[in-house]
């Protein structure tokens, strides 16, 4: 039986074994949940904790973890290519943990809430944020993308392509990564309605996971029932922030005012 033929036969099982696995590994503080997503961008955890699943290096980067298992082709992307799969394939990006702070953070905010999405009374409003370090030495990983570009995020399948060496494997080609992300155990996240001075969510240790493309993300789903500008800020006492891709910035908080308009309905998750 050809390469082909083992791949389609085996598709279909596959990715109804991949739909049924949650897509994110949510942690409240110090995540500690079992991860089904693998951690794909290379990672600095400081201040403790960790993703269960996730073995870091004290100090120093753990090695890279290729990814294991026969890859899936049949892809909408590209169906004749082949994929290592999140939640079917495991790998590892490199990562190490430190109790030293780290400097020259910059975050960036989640595109639906810098861009041009609106934000309605009613519905869902994720909220994400995610912390880099560009000045440390490269650190090795994997590129994830999504496979099936027509689909929603929430429900396309996510992989890293497999590579056939023309004789009997298949291999994954590792990305280095000049930035990566940072994990600060001491995030707190607050959000206060600015017209009324109330907090909607009190400060609170913020929530993280590794997200469907591998990456660590700060995340929280808000839901409000007033129109109107809310404040959401991280604080963070472990990394030192030097920028931000929108709203406000302290050396330890950054801050992003949203506008939510009226006439939202339920909303669909």
């Amino acid at each position: 039986m050809d390469r082909r033929s083992i791949a389609v036969s085996s598709l279909a099982l596959t990715l109804a074994l991949f739909l049924a696995l949650p897509l994110g590994a949510l942690a409240k503080g110090k995540p500690t949940v079992e991860s089904t997503n693998n951690l794909s961008v290379p990672t600095i955890m400081v201040g403790g904790g960790g993703f269960t699943g996730v073995a870091c290096g004290i100090g120093t980067p753990s090695t890279l973890v290729p990814p294991t298992g026969t890859p899936l082709a049949g892809y909408p992307i590209s169906p004749n290519d082949y994929y290592y799969v999140q939640g079917v394939h495991k790998w590892q990006a490199q990562c190490y943990t430190t109790t030293t702070a780290v400097a020259d953070v910059t975050a960036e905010w989640g595109d639906n809430l810098s861009g041009d999405a609106k934000l309605k009374v009613g519905s869902p409003i994720r909220v994400e944020l995610g912390l880099f370090n560009a000045t440390g030495a490269p650190m090795d990983g994997y590129t994830v993308i999504k496979l099936d570009p027509s689909a929603l995020d929430r429900e396309s399948a996510y992989g890293t392509l497999a590579t056939y060496d023309g004789v009997s494997a298949f291999y994954a080609i590792p990305t280095s990564f000049t930035k990566v992300r940072v994990f600060d155990n001491t995030v707190t996240l607050s959000i206060k309605n600015l017209a009324t001075g109330a907090y909607v969510l009190q400060p609170t240790d913020a929530s993280a996971e590794i997200n469907a493309t591998g990456n660590v993300v700060y995340g929280y789903n808000l839901r409000v029932t007033a129109a109107g500008q809310y404040e959401i800020t991280y604080t963070t006492t472990l990394a030192t922030i030097t920028g931000t891709d929108a709203g406000d910035f302290t050396p330890n908080s950054v801050t992003l005012v949203i506008t939510v308009a009226g006439g939202g309905g339920g909303g669909r998750r």
